[in-house]
């Protein structure tokens, strides 16, 4: 089976009131991930640095445009196994704060999005690395 790697870059975004946004994926061909909730981001473009990578992917699947913060102190590693391939997935996450925009998304691998508090987050079911993000978030905070 082949292998692939790649470099994902999340937003854990918060607006003025200090609310988060979390987004609901929809893919139907991940069962894992189908309908599991996640943080706005995705897939480090050749030649770009990880914070345009996380503003980009922000603004195309939010509409919002984000100050990019701190880079939350961690890596994770993740493994998704496809019909013809595996997938190891190298995931970063930046704190990011809402500058303007208009919160919309007319991505089709996105089925929700939605600010809540962030003692509400533990009441979601992430995808797995985006937990480790909400968690240590929590701990933080």
């Amino acid at each position: 089976m082949e292998k692939k790697q790649k470099i994902v870059v999340l937003g854990l975004i918060e607006n003025n009131e200090n609310n988060v946004l979390i987004s609901q994926r929809f893919d139907p061909k991940i069962k894992d991930a189908h309908l599991k909730w996640d943080f706005a981001g995705g897939t480090n473009e050749f030649g770009e640095s990880l914070k345009e990578t996380v503003k980009r992917e922000i603004l195309e699947e939010t509409g919002l445009n984000v100050e990019v913060l701190d880079l939350i102190p961690e890596c994770v590693s993740n493994f998704w196994e496809h019909t013809d391939y595996t997938l190891h997935s190298l995931v970063f996450c930046y704190m990011c704060k809402v500058i303007d925009g208009d919160l919309n998304s007319n991505d089709p691998k996105i089925n929700d999005l939605k600010w809540v508090k962030p003692q509400e987050l533990r009441n979601f079911n992430f995808l797995p690395t985006t937990q480790k993000f909400v968690d240590l978030y929590l701990n933080q905070n």
